[in-house]
């Protein structure tokens, strides 16, 4: 007992001395490294926090600069507005329309400093401002001069990149002109033979609101910010100096352009004052920003960390060892209620088998765990499992049916009801197999099968009838419908154990066959060598059934792709589907912007990633309810304006389907409107092209006259509007499968037949 007594002692001493002399130790280095490196990682500190604040700063920017191409892109879309762009000599009431559009814009976005559309051919401009005059401008008049050089040489510039410069306008109600500072960003058409601009869409932004961006980013330092390219231009004021400043003559600028892709910091004379330089790496812009702050600043806040760094690492000492002397003298009590601790744990070891057990088997059927053959039978035989590995065995995986039902009634007892179908499907199974059930949570279980002797003899009948009990036990006793995926009968069951991402993958294609189905992994399986290729004319049509509101077609087309997807992997299927989805979602976007519809309902991303989905029913019901949806607003859309415009087209092809020169522009001249449009809109209402509506009609004319006149086939194509009988007897033989004169006889001999047959009666 007294040697007991002293070798505690003894432990006691050498415990209390370790943990004084960790602590000490550890403090004193900790604090030396941190006192000597302190001016380092206070500018490393403020170098990260100015670096968070600059890319704040450039993500405000690059969002303005998202907004104005967006803006741009939306104004050369702008029906309204592209009659600016486009006509030589708009009428007076499109030009205010399209000017009222303009202001619309500038108004609605009040850091838009102005708009210009420029029609290249009549070298008009057309000018929202808010700081001199607007109006329609030509190129002497425009109170921007700049601009001028900038078209001139467009192709120095990259479209949607914002352009930093000063110009000098005159205001409205002075002679003195004003200096103006702006970003333009410059959106243009095609070139045209003479390398110069059709049209163009320019979108300033005032100088002061980028300086606004960068003032408004939190700073509790007295630093400055700027904004520079990569050449060491000033690109922002910086309060003293305009922006177009030449600033690459400076040192620490010199510095950050040698440094030409990294972000980082340097100290060096900033206008006389030592000062902290952050800055950035190149943004998509090619611009940088650079915060400077005086060096004072930091080495203040540096001389109260150290101070405090040593006061706390006194207190921290003190009180260490004032813990550690306490805890020394308690340490034996833990150690023992630590060995006491292990020996419940053994114990517990062996009363809770069976969750070691299932937790054995669910790390193998996962692969997490790997074993020999012998060493994986000594572990089952551990563990009184009956499952002989050489014996033939298989999979099955039991999927409750309705899951969120289930847990929403349920809740907190799915557990005990997968305790449940496991114990009725082992006890059904145990008949003809040594069977093993693993719960893999969720949904699912596991049953594990093996035969009980080695030359086990299969028998499909007597097998679909076990499985057809276990589906009806589960449903008398607990009330549930389970889905059943049968893996192919392996030699042993080290290869079945292989087999979990097969035979999950399979159950995913509960999906077409319903609630309550049984499947073969190796029948789904065998769908991987099957090459799959989308549907993209039927997709096409899809798209034409929803943009005329045709919803019965569109659910037609939509099963069908869905449809033809259930012989391929659920990859496909998972594909197909969100790439429907994506495809519908861009139709209602384009219908609700062409039609200026009302139509919030978009699919749900959910749909698409089949998250919690069980069967193509689901799925089926958000499309179609949608698609109905959309034809019922598309209906009550249309306007009786669209149907008498339609009728205005069909009586002038109806009128002059003789004349050669019957066009869709011919049409859309009378009409006095654009071809494109009304080119647009009876494809939308009539599910065909105007052109082809002036075939049927000559095509239709010309039969009439084969059938009632003896005119020649070449001066029926001449009546009919066809520019030679050549192409006549081309078209009419594409049409109708025949010639014009084959037609002919054709008509006459079945004429001949019908009179006397007429004539026998």
């Amino acid at each position: 007992m007294m040697l007991r007594n002293q070798e505690s002692k003894f432990m006691y001493r050498n415990i209390l001395l370790s943990i004084v002399l960790s602590i000490v130790i550890t403090l004193l280095v900790s604090s030396t490294i941190l006192y000597v490196n302190f001016d380092n990682i206070a500018l490393q500190q403020v170098y990260e926090s100015d670096s968070n604040s600059l890319l704040q700063t450039s993500q405000e920017i690059r969002t303005i600069t998202e907004t104005a191409t967006s803006l741009s892109f939306q104004i050369y879309r702008d029906f309204v507005i592209s009659k600016l762009l486009f006509y030589d000599k708009p009428d007076i009431y499109d030009v205010q329309g399209s000017m009222s559009q303009l202001n619309l814009y500038r108004l609605a976005m009040p850091f838009i400093e102005s708009i210009y559309v420029y029609n290249g051919k009549s070298e008009l401009f057309y000018v929202s401002s808010n700081n001199f005059q607007s109006g329609i401008q030509t190129k002497a008049t425009l109170g921007d001069p700049s601009m001028i050089d900038i078209l001139d040489h467009f192709q120095n510039y990259i479209p949607f990149l914002p352009i930093p410069r000063y110009f000098k306008a005159n205001g409205p109600n002075s002679l003195e002109s004003t200096s103006i500072g702006i970003y333009s960003y410059l959106c243009y058409d095609a070139i045209n033979l003479n390398n110069s601009l059709n049209s163009a869409v320019v979108v300033n932004i005032s100088e002061s609101f980028f300086n606004k961006s960068l003032k408004n980013v939190a700073n509790n330092r007295a630093s400055n910010e700027i904004i520079i390219n990569k050449e060491g231009t000033l690109i922002s004021t910086d309060g003293t100096n305009p922006i177009l400043s030449n600033y690459a003559d400076k040192g620490y600028i010199q510095q950050i352009i040698a440094n030409p892709s990294s972000p980082g910091y340097l100290v060096d004379q900033v206008n006389g004052t030592k000062s902290l330089v952050s800055y950035t790496a190149p943004d998509s812009l090619g611009w940088r920003y650079v915060r400077t702050t005086p060096y004072t600043i930091i080495t203040e806040e540096i001389r109260d960390m150290r101070l405090k760094t040593i006061y706390i690492s006194l207190t921290i000492l003190l009180v260490g060892l004032l813990i550690s002397l306490i805890m020394s003298k308690r340490l034996f009590d833990p150690i023992d209620k630590v060995i006491r601790s292990l020996k419940t744990l053994e114990i517990e070891k062996r009363d809770n088998l069976q969750i070691l057990r299932q937790n054995f088997l669910r790390n193998i059927i996962m692969g997490r765990d790997a074993y020999h053959p012998q060493a994986l039978q000594s572990k089952l035989t551990y563990f009184g499992s009956n499952i002989t590995i050489g014996h033939p065995s298989l999979l099955l995986m039991v999927k409750m049916d309705r899951y969120e039902e289930n847990i929403r009634t349920y809740k907190d007892q799915l557990t005990l009801l997968r305790y449940a179908v496991m114990n009725i499907c082992t006890e059904i199974s145990s008949t003809t197999y040594h069977a093993e059930g693993v719960d893999m949570g969720d949904d699912h279980i596991i049953l594990i099968l093996s035969a009980k002797e080695a030359d086990f003899i299969w028998e499909c009948s007597a097998f679909a009838e076990l499985l057809q009990n276990m589906q009806a036990s589960i449903a008398s006793f607990i009330k549930l419908s389970v889905s059943i995926t049968v893996s192919p009968l392996q030699d042993d069951a080290n290869q079945s154990f292989q087999l979990y991402k097969q035979l999950l993958e399979a159950s995913y294609h509960r999906l077409f066959r319903g609630h309550g189905c049984i499947i073969s992994s190796e029948e789904i399986i065998a769908y991987r060598t099957k090459e799959y290729k989308f549907p993209s004319q039927k997709e096409r049509q899809l798209v034409d059934c929803l943009m005329t509101g045709d919803s019965e077609e569109a659910e037609r087309i939509y099963t069908e792709i869905i449809y033809e997807t259930s012989l391929y992997p659920y990859t496909v299927v998972h594909l197909a589907i969100s790439h429907l989805t994506l495809t519908v979602n861009n139709v209602l976007t384009t219908i609700n912007k062409n039609n200026a519809l009302a139509f919030p309902l978009y699919l749900d991303a959910a749909v698409a990633s089949l998250t919690h989905v069980e069967t193509i029913e689901e799925i089926n019901g958000q499309f179609i309810d949608l698609f109905r949806q959309l034809q019922k607003k598309l209906d009550e859309k249309r306007s009786s304006k669209h149907v008498e415009l339609i009728k205005k087209m069909n009586d002038i092809i109806d009128r002059d389907y003789a004349n050669q020169n019957l066009s869709l522009n011919s049409i859309a001249d009378e009409l006095a409107m654009s071809s494109i449009y009304i080119s647009r809109l009876y494809k939308q209402h009539t599910m065909i092209a105007i052109t082809d509506v002036i075939q049927d009609v000559r095509m239709h004319k010309s039969k009439d006259l084969l059938l009632n006149t003896s005119l020649s086939v070449a001066e029926i194509a001449e009546k009919t509007g066809f520019t030679s009988d050549s192409y006549f007897y081309r078209l009419f033989k594409k049409y109708n499968g025949i010639t014009p004169n084959d037609f002919r006889k054709q008509l006459k001999y079945e004429n001949t037949l019908h009179q006397k047959g007429i004539e026998e009666r």
